[in-house]
Parts: structure tokens; C-alpha cells; sequence
């Protein structure tokens, strides 16, 4: 079973709400629209929320007609592969069944099924999928037939932006006249009031895409020495993979980052030039030793199809794949890191569409060395020509900075604070949770040595019949909740009844499903409640060989629901403290490193260049919105170059950036991000962190971590300094002081010293 990350149970609960909405609605075409970035695991989201939905809308009874069929279409090839992705997902969960045309039976489409389509096939008016023939196949009449049972159409538009808005698609859904369309897209055309846009930012925070794409600035005329620019692109290129490959083994990882290099567009009036270009690459390539021959490159042309299989695999062979556009839509190779663009650009406006195939992490986390959290993408259109899109501009980025030639190793130790939530579902630990409650609140038992001489059955009858557990099931009869009826008589209002018993298996499924779902507590009903129904029927199979469907009755018998209740708030309880303990677990699930300066970091348009001169990393890019503690002593710094080696500024949240752990104020281990690392020409290094006095809830708590830390790791050849430093006032900032011991509040300075670098040399 796939977990989903929490941005897509957002989405999956929008989706459910929103679809409910509109099946109450009259009329048909309702859209809803699934705005999802690449990467962001839309197939995977859609599946649980297509899965959701026909789990519970049986239960439904504010929806008016409860039997759902849906209709996947995809472009190109694209529903095949869905087709078999969801075909494995719902192998076990059984709740929907893909089909394809041919499956379809009776005549019509079935509840729950989900007939997968490609867009090309079916959007000409004369295509036989929606002309009947001799096979009496008609799309239009399956889905008429589906409707004239009651049956609700969803169509699923994926990459619904390709080809869901021209004419013949328009024509072709206005037939089918579903109950709601859901569009599904990173660049969706259509907007609606419903449904659900995933962020970018919330798939990094996820792990699950890199954090930039870096597109290559104007390259320097002067480092051609002699060759083309095609010969430096495929250079730099080439270089940048196996940097990322030394560093994924570095990592202890085996993976082989993939080189995408986009040709030419393959057209019948292929230009010289397109055909002089395929030449350099191929040639470039053999001197190299990258050939189809040895497997290190692969070829995807509608002529030449070269050392594709297993391609996607993370340990591929294959270093380097030349392809034109017309590489397969909704391909996923995460491996794939650089991507060199030769085709021709007609605009110069760069967005996500244009570099999505190097967007995903291969192993769905970021790493401790920035260069594998990042895409590169070559080409040779300058930067002063390229125009961003707006939209992608704090992702795509150019402002890189590189560390300076002279810098000597530190290895500091340093701390990652994994704060990813657990989600909040009951978990496969909660029927042991229930047993336990069980064996606690009615002394039920499964070991053969505490029943006195009796079968186990036997014992555990007794001890329910004890607790006024009745089992003889053949006597309940289960009172189904009154149906309401008001009616205005004289003035008034009045309650008429009409009461009947469950008798059916399908009535008692219903009803004990919604009192599952009424006592899961604060946990997530949809994933929550066939837990907790299969913990319960287990718990009567296991403890007196019920099956479940007397179980179910015995649960639901009105004299018995308080006990049954007090016991799953007792095993709520105790699967709550799993979760506390798991919890408290995570928080201090630290990743210790050895830290340095980067090698390189990227910047985007939220830091503006600010010119100084001792900074690790050349250029220095500012945060735009830097506070004035952290502006002023950059500035200070500066003033004391003389006595620095180099001073870094500190990032504030990722694995790459140097952190100590500390517990704040409520008790959370979390990473303290010190703000800079100075090297003194002394030798010494110093760790600092700008405040103001009073400024931080946690200054002391924050302060007095990082002083244990360098105590404790200061040495004779790495000597340690710092603290939490703070200027003299808010207004002069030409003294900067901090604490060399211990503190317990911080609203002055008394006894602190001063950071004169002067001094330390």
C-alpha cells in the first residue's frame, strides 16, 4: 500500500468534498480541476481519491444516485501506462476495476469500473470507438446504457491541457455528458471553484522533487579555447553528470544519473544545420567512449531505438540518452539529473514544461550535498535572452556562487532534525492496541493456560456474558435510525417515525461501517474506519470463531454499543501513545554529517547580489528580506576582512546547511541554523547567530545549546568559538557582543564579551 505524503491527503479530502458537492448538483459537465506540478505524484493522488470515493459513497445517503463509472483519458500512449499502474494499485484494494475497450461486458459501463482511453482514438468523428459497428462497440451507447441504470459517468482528463480543449474533444464529452469532468494538470486551461491546486513548494518540503532547476547562464567566450559552443555545452554537460555521479557514490548510493541531450527536431525539412549538430554530438560521444556499442548511450529517434530497456532503473548502465520532442509523454526516468537542449527554442520563455524530466528525486528525499537536490539544464541561449516564466521564476534559477579556490576542509559535525509528521490514520499497530484493550476490559484471553480446563472459545463466551455481552445473534434485531419526517400541523412540528430492522447483510454493512466511522476518534475517517472495522471483526474470528457478519450484529445490538464504544476509546487511547512515543522517536531522529562550506549553492530571485569581498562562496547573494542584525554585521565583517580568512553566511532549514540541535520552549528537538561560520586568521572558527536582545522565545535555550556544542567539540587544531551575538543597541551596531558561558535569560548584556576579531589573531 502507497502512503500518501500530507499534501496529497489534502488533496484527496478536497476532491471527496467537492465530488459530493457536484453529484447533488442538477445537470451535468461539472468540472473540477487537479492542479499538480511534475512530480507531485498526481496518478498516485488520484488513485486514493478515486479508491475513497467508492468506498464511501454507498454510505451516502445525501448523494442521489450512489453507483459512480469512470472514464481515464489520456494522450498519446499515456493511458497504457496508466492503465497498468492503477491495474496493480487496485489488484489489492479491489474497490475499482480498470478496463479497456474490449473488457467492457453487457453493453454497458459497470459501477466502479474505469474504462482507460487514449484521446487520439476516440476525438475523429469517424473512429469506429465512437461509431457503432459490426462489434456492436459504441462508446456513446456503453455510457447511455450506464446512465439508464442509475450509474454516475467521472471523466478523468489527464494532461488534460494537451488535448482536452479542442473541438473534437469538446464535441466528444458534450455526447458523453458526465456527470463531472476533473481535469488533471500541471499547466491546467480551464479554472473552476473545485477541486485542488498542490504547491511546488509543498513537493520539495515533501522530498519529492529537487528544489531548483539551474539554467545555465551565457557561457564565457573566453574558456572555448578553440572549440564550438556546442563542443563547450556538451562539455559542461558532461562534467556536470559525472560530478553528480561522484557524489552519488560519495553518498554511498547507486545511482547513475542519466544526461538527457534534446536534438533537433526531426522533421522533413531537417535543416544543415539540425543534421550538422546531430553529427557533432554523435562524434563528440565516440571520443568519449560513449556509444550504443558499450550501452553507455541510448538512443530514443523515430529511426534509431537504442538500449532503451531498463533504461529507468536507477543503477542503468546507460550515462547519456539523445532524443528528439517526440519522446514519450508522461515518461519517468528520476535519475535523469542534466539535460542538454540543442532543439531549437522558438520562444525564449523557460518554465517547468520545458525541463520536467530531470525534476524528480530518484529516492524521494534531498541529500546532505546540494548538487543532487538540483537539475541542470544547458543550452545555448544567453541569459540575457531567456525570459522566465513568471510563475517558475523562484524554481528556475541562475544566480549561482561557487566556493572560493582556497578554502581548506573544516568537517564540522553537524545535525538534520527529520520534522516530517506521521500521518494521522490509525496504523497496523492498532488491532494489537484493540486486542490488548479487549483482554484488559472484558479479561478475553488467547493462551490455552488461563481458561481453567475450557477451549478458549468457550472461556472468552463467559467472560463476555459476564460484561452482559449477548452472542445469541439469531434473537437481535438491529433498529436502523429512524427515518424523519416533519410536518406542520396546527403551527407546530412534528416528528413521525418509520422504523424498521436491519435484516440484510449489505443494511448491517452500512450501518456498522457508519459506526466505525463515527468512533475513530480525531483521527482521518476515510483511511481510519476500514481499520478499525476490520480490527473488530478480527477481534471476535480470533477470540470466539465469529464470523463477521454475526460479529457485526453483536457490535450494533443497542445494549451492547456503550461497552463496544468504552472499549475502542481504550485501544484509541493506547494506539494514541504509539503514536506520541513514535512521534517523540521522529523529533529526535537526527542525521549527523560533516559539514562544510558547498562547493556551490544556487540562489534565486529572492537574493540580489551585494558586493564583498571575504565571502566563502564567490559571489555573495543576500537575502532580499534579511534583517538588519543579519545586513549590519555582514557589514562588520567586512570591516575586519584584514583578520578573516573567509566568513560563510548560513543557510536556515536544509541538510546541507550547519545546524546543533536544541529543544525549544516546548520541549521539540529542533535544529538551530547559527547564522554564520567565520574563519579567523588565527585559526579559530567561530559560529554566531544575529538576534536583539529579547527577540526569540528561545535566545537563551538556542544559545546555550550551541555553547555545550562547542565545548564539546572545540579541539587544539579546531579551536571553537561563538554564541548568540547581539549589537550594542538597535542603533549601533559598530560593538557586537555575546555570551562566552551559559545564560538564563536575555534582556541585557551584562558580563557578555565582545567579538573583536583584531583582537584574535
Amino acid at each position: 500500500m502507497i502512503t500518501l505524503r500530507k499534501y496529497q491527503e489534502e488533496a484527496v479530502d478536497r476532491l471527496l468534498r467537492d465530488t459530493y458537492s457536484l453529484l447533488k448538483k442538477p445537470g451535468a459537465h461539472h468540472k473540477m480541476v487537479l492542479k499538480a506540478p511534475t512530480g507531485a505524484g498526481k496518478t498516485v493522488t488520484m488513485a486514493a481519491y478515486l479508491n475513497q470515493l467508492c468506498n464511501e459513497i454507498q454510505d451516502r445517503l445525501d448523494v442521489p444516485k450512489r453507483k459512480v463509472a469512470f472514464i481515464w483519458f489520456a494522450p498519446n500512449q499515456l493511458h497504457l501506462q496508466s492503465y497498468l499502474s492503477l491495474k496493480d494499485y487496485f489488484e489489492e484494494l479491489r474497490t475499482i476495476k480498470p478496463i479497456q475497450f474490449e473488457d467492457i461486458t453487457a453493453g454497458k459501463l459497470q459501477p466502479n469500473e474505469m474504462l482507460f482511453i487514449n484521446w487520439q482514438s476516440v476525438n475523429k468523428a469517424n473512429n469506429l470507438y465512437i461509431k457503432e459497428n459490426e462489434q456492436g462497440k459504441d462508446l456513446i451507447k456503453f455510457v447511455y446504457n450506464a446512465m439508464l441504470n442509475d450509474i454516475e459517468i467521472v471523466c478523468i482528463l489527464d494532461e488534460a491541457h494537451y488535448h482536452a480543449n479542442g473541438k473534437k474533444a469538446k464535441e466528444l464529452l458534450q455526447k458523453i455528458n458526465a456527470k463531472i469532468e476533473i481535469d488533471v494538470s500541471a499547466t491546467p486551461l480551464f479554472k473552476s471553484d473545485y477541486g485542488y491546486t498542490i504547491r511546488r513548494d509543498e513537493v520539495i518540503e515533501a522530498e519529492m522533487i529537487k528544489k531548483n532547476v539551474i539554467l545555465n547562464p551565457a557561457l564565457d567566450h573566453h574558456n572555448q579555447q578553440g572549440r564550438s559552443l556546442n563542443q563547450v555545452l556538451l562539455d559542461e554537460a558532461l562534467k556536470k553528470r559525472n560530478e553528480i555521479a561522484q557524489a552519488y557514490k560519495e553518498q554511498g548510493t547507486n545511482i547513475n544519473p542519466l544526461l538527457l541531450i534534446q536534438l533537433p527536431n526531426e522533421t522533413k525539412k531537417e535543416s544543415a544545420l539540425d543534421n550538422q549538430i546531430i553529427e557533432e554530438v554523435e562524434t563528440y560521444l565516440k571520443v568519449k567512449d560513449i556509444t550504443t556499442q558499450n550501452h553507455r548511450l541510448a538512443v530514443w529517434l523515430s529511426k534509431e531505438k537504442s538500449n532503451l530497456d531498463a533504461i529507468e532503473d536507477a543503477d542503468s548502465f546507460t550515462d547519456v540518452l539523445l532524443f528528439k520532442q517526440a519522446i514519450a509523454l508522461g515518461w519517468d526516468c528520476p535519475r535523469a539529473a542534466v539535460l542538454l537542449i540543442f532543439r531549437e527554442i522558438k520562444q525564449e520563455h523557460f518554465g517547468i514544461q520545458t525541463v520536467g524530466r530531470i525534476l524528480r528525486m530518484p529516492e524521494q528525499k534531498h541529500y546532505v550535498n546540494p548538487i543532487l537536490n538540483n537539475g541542470y539544464v544547458y543550452t545555448n541561449l544567453s541569459k540575457d535572452v531567456i525570459h522566465i516564466v513568471q510563475e517558475d521564476i523562484d524554481y528556475i534559477v541562475q544566480n549561482r556562487a561557487t566556493r572560493i579556490e582556497n578554502y581548506q576542509p573544516l568537517a564540522l559535525d553537524s545535525t538534520f532534525v527529520n520534522t516530517r509528521l506521521t500521518r494521522n490514520r490509525l496504523g497496523s499497530k492498532f488491532r494489537k492496541c484493540l486486542y490488548q484493550a479487549a483482554e484488559a476490559y472484558f479479561g478475553l484471553t488467547r493462551d490455552a493456560t488461563q481458561t481453567n480446563g475450557l477451549t478458549i472459545e468457550e472461556f472468552n463466551k463467559k467472560q463476555l456474558a459476564t460484561k452482559f455481552i449477548e452472542l445469541d445473534v439469531d434473537q437481535i434485531e438491529i433498529p436502523i435510525p429512524k427515518d424523519v419526517e416533519l410536518a406542520i400541523v396546527e403551527g407546530a412540528t412534528r416528528v413521525e417515525d418509520k422504523e424498521k430492522f436491519a435484516k440484510t447483510t449489505n443494511e448491517l454493512n452500512v450501518l456498522f461501517r457508519q459506526f466505525c466511522r463515527d468512533h475513530v476518534g480525531g483521527y482521518a475517517k476515510a483511511d481510519s474506519t476500514p481499520v478499525l472495522e476490520l480490527g473488530l471483526k478480527m477481534l471476535f474470528e480470533d477470540y470466539v470463531l465469529m464470523d463477521e457478519f454475526r460479529a457485526i450484529k453483536v457490535i450494533l445490538f443497542e445494549n451492547h454499543r456503550p461497552k463496544l464504544v468504552e472499549l475502542i476509546d481504550q485501544a484509541l487511547e493506547k494506539h494514541e501513545a504509539l503514536l506520541q512515543q513514535k512521534a517523540a522517536q521522529m523529533s529526535k531522529r537526527v542525521e549527523h554529517t560533516q559539514w562544510d562550506v558547498p562547493k556551490e549553492r544556487i540562489f534565486n530571485e529572492y537574493y540580489q547580489f551585494r558586493n564583498v569581498e571575504q565571502h566563502a562562496l564567490e559571489p555573495f547573494y543576500e537575502y532580499t528580506s534579511a534583517s538588519r542584525p543579519e545586513r549590519e554585521f555582514v557589514s562588520f565583517l567586512e570591516q575586519h576582512k584584514t583578520h578573516l580568512e573567509w566568513w560563510y553566511k548560513n543557510g536556515d532549514k536544509n541538510k546541507e546547511d550547519f545546524a546543533v540541535t536544541y529543544e525549544d520552549v516546548n520541549g521539540v528537538t529542533r535544529g538551530f541554523y547559527v547564522d554564520f561560520v567565520i574563519k579567523l586568521k588565527n585559526g579559530s572558527i567561530a559560529l554566531f547567530d544575529t538576534k536583539t536582545l529579547d527577540s526569540d522565545p528561545n535566545f537563551a535555550r538556542k544559545h546555550n545549546a550551541l555553547y555545550h556544542y562547542l565545548k564539546e567539540k572545540s579541539t587544539t587544531d579546531k579551536p571553537l568559538m561563538g554564541g548568540v551575538i547581539v549589537p550594542r543597541s538597535k542603533s549601533d551596531y559598530s560593538v557586537w557582543k555575546y555570551a562566552d558561558n551559559l545564560i538564563d535569560k536575555a534582556n541585557d548584556t551584562t558580563g557578555w564579551v565582545a567579538f573583536d576579531p583584531s583582537l584574535l589573531t
